[in-house]
């Protein structure tokens, strides 16, 4: 299938999910946008609005950073909770260019272009980034994460969201635990369910 005739539809309209539309005939008209009868998003998300032309002007030079950077970690080994040089260089492009990268981001790992277990560790450090970098459209990301079709993709999502402790990401991890067949995935994600709402 082409790019340009990929979709992801979220039709869970109760939690005011959000839904990726590729409408246009190039990369640069991928871009987020809201599922009708938004109900608890509109705010949290406005950012992602107000950043619209950053995300349809994304360097191409960047999404062959993030590429390339995707392809040569696929022999990586990665350890539980240590950087590797994969997340340094993720997390600094991150940075560096902020929701322009999360959106290259999100096209490889919602589109499942790369290695699962790649992702997976892109997704676990994306929720731990430094404070000061904007968390509204990564929080979306992680969000959205736990619809892929790999289990190893969904745990980096939760593993993600469990790090960045954001309570807006409550309605999202109850749905997810409701159809999650992996009981040992379901388990982690309750976990991240009781630590949020401990904290809300």
């Amino acid at each position: 299938m082409s790019r340009e005739a990929e979709s992801v539809t979220l039709d869970i309209h109760d939690l005011g999910l959000w839904r990726i539309d590729v409408a246009g005939t190039s990369q640069k008209s991928w871009r987020p946008s809201p599922a009708p009868q938004e109900n608890w998003t509109t705010a949290p998300r406005q950012d992602l609005s107000e950043h619209s032309t950053a995300l349809q002007e994304t360097p191409a030079e960047l999404s062959r950073k993030i590429a390339a950077l995707f392809e040569a970690a696929k022999d990586e080994y990665f350890e539980d909770g240590m950087e590797s040089e994969f997340s340094r260089e993720l997390t600094a492009l991150i940075a560096a260019y902020g929701n322009i990268a999360v959106h290259e981001l999100a096209y490889l790992v919602l589109f499942e272009k790369v290695n699962a277990e790649v992702a997976s560790e892109a997704l676990r450090w994306l929720g731990n980034m430094p404070h000061g970098i904007p968390s509204h459209f990564r929080l979306w990301l992680l969000e959205r994460s736990l619809l892929c079709s790999s289990a190893m993709v969904r745990d980096g999502a939760i593993l993600g969201l469990a790090s960045l402790d954001d309570p807006r990401a409550i309605p999202y991890i109850k749905w997810a635990i409701g159809r999650e067949q992996c009981e040992e995935l379901r388990k982690n994600m309750e976990q991240v369910l009781v630590q949020l709402e401990r904290g809300r």
